[in-house]
This record gives structure tokens, C-alpha cells and sequence, in this order.
């Protein structure tokens, strides 16, 4: 393996590539998951009993949603400051949350959730596609990456 010569470079660049799009499918798949379920069970009633039917299934999606989200977003956050990304990741990842929990606690009912859900997801979504934006600015591709 190669290091960089300027280990601040190095600093800067996330250790895994991709985070924000593998936090996007994390997203997205909140947001077929809330979209789509009602019709697949109205279509398929054995749907129904699936684990994608299952209310803890926004939660297991945010064991994985939630850290790769923090850590692309505190990568990003590192090398741009942008408070909007920011702000826009912690309001989407507090709503996912709340959303996946309230109901279990009887705060929200399943409209709440679905429609806390699919907003929550969006907000994290853009932040991540904003974080991604911002951290490749400025990027030039017409140079070869150092690995």
C-alpha cells in the first residue's frame, strides 16, 4: 500500500469511499419501504407476514442507516463546514429515528410514521447528495488519484 506524501491530504479523504451512497440506499430503501409495502400487502396478503412488514424493520435498516450516515457526514463535515448538511442529516436521521421508535411507544400512529419516515429520509438523502457535492469540489479529475 502507497501512502500520500502529505498525510493531511490523507486526513481529509474518508477511509472507506462510497459512504454517502451506500447512506443514500439506506434511505431509499426507508423510502420503498414506506411507499410500496401498503400496495405489495394489498396485493399479496402473504406480504403481510414478511419481515419487510415487520414494524422493527426501520430499525434494523437504521443499525446500518444511522453510522454510515455519522460517519460520511463527519467526514464531510471536516473538510466543507457546511451547517445546512449538517442540519439537514440530523433532522433526517432524528425523524428516521423517531419514527421507528415512536410508534413501538404509541407516540406516533402509522401515518405518522410512515409520512415522519419518508420525510426523514428525504432530509438525509439530500444531505448526503450535498455532503457528496461539497466534498468533491474542486476536485480535479483530469489528475490521477494517489492510492
Amino acid at each position: 500500500m502507497k501512502l500520500p506524501a502529505d498525510l493531511s491530504a490523507a486526513a481529509d479523504a474518508p477511509p472507506i469511499r462510497g459512504l454517502d451512497g451506500l447512506a443514500m440506499l439506506f434511505s431509499a430503501l426507508c423510502l420503498v419501504h414506506c411507499l410500496a409495502l401498503p400496495v405489495l400487502v394489498a396485493a399479496l396478503p402473504l406480504a403481510a407476514s414478511s419481515f419487510v412488514a415487520d414494524e422493527r424493520f426501520h430499525q434494523w435498516l437504521l443499525l446500518g442507516a444511522v453510522p454510515t450516515s455519522l460517519i460520511a457526514l463527519g467526514w464531510g463535515w471536516r473538510r466543507h463546514r457546511q451547517p445546512l448538511v449538517a442540519w439537514l442529516g440530523s433532522l433526517g436521521m432524528g425523524f428516521m429515528v423517531f419514527a421507528a421508535f415512536g410508534i413501538e411507544f404509541g407516540l406516533l400512529d402509522a401515518l405518522g410514521e410512515r409520512a415522519l419516515t419518508i420525510v426523514g429520509a428525504v432530509l438525509l438523502a439530500v444531505a448526503h447528495l450535498r455532503n457528496y457535492q461539497l466534498r468533491h469540489h474542486g476536485h480535479d479529475h483530469s489528475r490521477p488519484h494517489a492510492h
